[in-house]
């Protein structure tokens, strides 16, 4: 029996339609029955970072200075599996990211450009993600080739392979993929690759340093128009109002409330900054951007919280106060931490440190305050040398005190402070090394992580001309003093583990979890073999007579 005349004819209309589509469409079609996931489109410009910047480092704040460690130390597959997974990914595009490569696509996206056209990309995906409409790639990154300290420090000591920062960085440089196209390095390393002959070994384009909403705009349209540019591009501080409302979530849900610092420390590039502020409602509508991302924690960024809203010394405590409640009275915030306290905005202002910690404490997931803050040396004569803003509006030989009262202050309250200690600053004797050791006996009963930083001469610091201080620098005194603050946090880092606190406990299922404890328990046992050598002035090597130096970063 033949088919009815209606059916037939709609047969037929099916069979004209399909004829009709384009093979790129058709293509599409089966594209997406095979990989759901993949891009329908290339982007014109792609924004990423190498996968030690693209991890919430399994939930843990504190473990992202991991990422700093040499290779030879722990299985590199398996710390990207377990330790440093890759962030939540949607269709080749990232659902968090650095907060660097998020400014940069929220200044795009506020100026014209279509999110079909910008995709911020975990480097895994970039070959899924780049086409043949990609024209840019734009990496960003904090310590592009590992010289910067703490990472400095971890590679010369242990000497057991180049960093992990500077590994995925060049991996990720080097694709194929990247390389065909046109190659932007910016963020806070960028000067490490702001020279003609390193930038022609790794096939950058352009260099760009400074911050990205006063020129990034104008140099990816003149790229994108094929215009010819500087290779380096020096963008210029921007003012509050050209800092762009997040478009997207950003890694443990950091958001910026202010920038500078003001206390002026000579090398520090933060301290060369001018003081900015953003208004508290913008604040708030980043970390809303974070929320709905299903990010239920707010990571306050500046270099001193407690100065939020003031650019003089004395905080304005209403304002830090609104802050804080504001954030806090957001219905899907369950914890709040800050990225950067002052010891001596602590030790001055104890009543506000009391305030915003029971408004933090009060959130229903909020067991500690996570924050970074510098102690930096136990020499008054160094602090005022160097860093005379530190104590203020006390005096430099006021500062010990500031140190260990202030850390109690914190610790009372719920603190726990990641601190850096400086050593080999120029002119620096061993008798300010003694003052530190001092210091350092007197804040032994406090529960904080010290991190020894060599001094490091870095761009855009008041101290960019002066040597780098090295292994080969060092004395007797400077072993002590790295193993006095090695043991220090052993302690501390124990006392964390053993409360399960959520700076160091992992996210994830059971295997990834005992992996990560392993990790943990593995790095202390490693350390533990050298701290009674460094504590009696032995270093762990021979740096003299070294056959490769893993410091100086190989480009060949």
């Amino acid at each position: 029996m033949s088919p009815e005349p209606s059916e037939t004819l709609k047969e037929a209309q099916h069979h004209q339609a399909f004829g009709r589509m384009s093979r790129g469409r058709i293509l599409s079609f089966f594209k997406k029955i095979i990989d759901p996931n993949k891009p329908e489109s290339s982007p014109k410009v792609v924004l990423t970072s190498d996968e030690t910047m693209m991890s919430d480092y399994s939930g843990g704040v504190f473990i992202g200075f991991s990422t700093c460690m040499p290779t030879g130390i722990f299985p590199t597959w398996l710390y990207f599996k377990t330790v440093a997974p890759p962030v939540p990914r949607e269709k080749g595009r990232a659902v968090q990211a650095d907060y660097g490569l998020r400014i940069v696509e929220s200044t795009l996206l506020e100026n014209g450009f279509s999110r079909e056209e910008v995709a911020v990309v975990h480097p895994k995906d970039i070959e899924k993600v780049v086409g043949e409409n990609t024209e840019i790639i734009a990496i960003g990154g904090h310590d592009i080739l590992g010289i910067n300290p703490p990472t400095s420090e971890f590679v010369e000591f242990l000497q057991t392979g180049p960093p992990l920062n500077r590994v995925k960085f060049l991996e990720l440089i080097r694709k194929p993929v990247v390389q065909d196209k046109k190659i932007i390095v910016g963020g806070k390393s960028a000067w490490q690759v702001a020279d003609k002959e390193i930038m022609d070994k790794l096939g950058i384009n352009h260099v760009y340093l400074g911050e990205a909403e006063t020129k990034i705009l104008e140099t990816i349209k003149s790229i994108l128009e094929g215009e010819k540019l500087p290779e380096i591009i020096e963008g210029e501080e921007a003012s509050v109002e050209q800092i762009p409302l997040l478009k997207g979530a950003t890694i443990h849900g950091l958001v910026e409330t202010m920038r500078g610092c003001g206390r002026g420390c000579d090398f520090c590039t933060p301290a060369m900054q001018k003081i900015r502020f953003k208004p508290i409602e913008n604040i708030v509508k980043d970390v809303e951007t974070n929320l709905n991302a299903g990010i239920e924690t707010a990571l306050l960024h500046s270099e001193d919280i407690l100065r939020y809203g003031t650019k003089k010394i004395t905080p304005k405590p209403k304002k830090v106060i609104k802050l804080f409640n504001e954030i806090s009275k957001l219905e899907r915030v369950k914890s709040i931490k800050t990225s950067h306290i002052s010891l001596a905005s602590a030790y001055h202002n104890q009543e506000l440190v009391k305030e915003i910690s029971d408004i933090c404490m009060a959130l229903p997931k909020q067991k500690i305050i996570g924050t970074q803050t510098g102690i930096e040396t136990g020499s008054p004569k160094l602090i005022n040398r160097y860093m005379p803003g530190k104590p203020l509006p006390s005096k430099p030989e006021k500062w010990p005190e500031i140190v260990e009262q202030s850390l109690g202050l914190l610790n009372d309250n719920n603190w726990f402070p990641a601190c850096t200690l400086m050593y080999g600053l120029p002119e620096e004797t061993n008798e300010d090394i003694k003052l530190t050791l001092d210091l350092l006996d007197d804040i032994k009963h406090t529960s904080k992580i010290i991190v020894p930083l060599n001094f490091v001469s870095m761009e855009g610091s008041a101290l960019s001309k002066n040597k780098s201080f090295t292994a080969e620098n060092m004395d007797p005194i400077h072993w002590k003093l790295i193993g006095e603050c090695m043991e220090q946090s052993i302690d501390s880092i124990q006392n964390l583990i053993k409360q399960k606190n959520e700076i160091l406990t992992p996210t994830g299922n059971y295997l990834k979890t005992k992996i990560f404890n392993y990790f943990i328990k593995y790095l202390i046992k490693h350390a533990e073999k050298h701290i009674k050598d460094l504590k009696k002035g032995k270093p762990p090597k021979n740096y003299q007579n070294l056959e490769k130096n893993y410091r100086i970063p190989d480009l060949n």
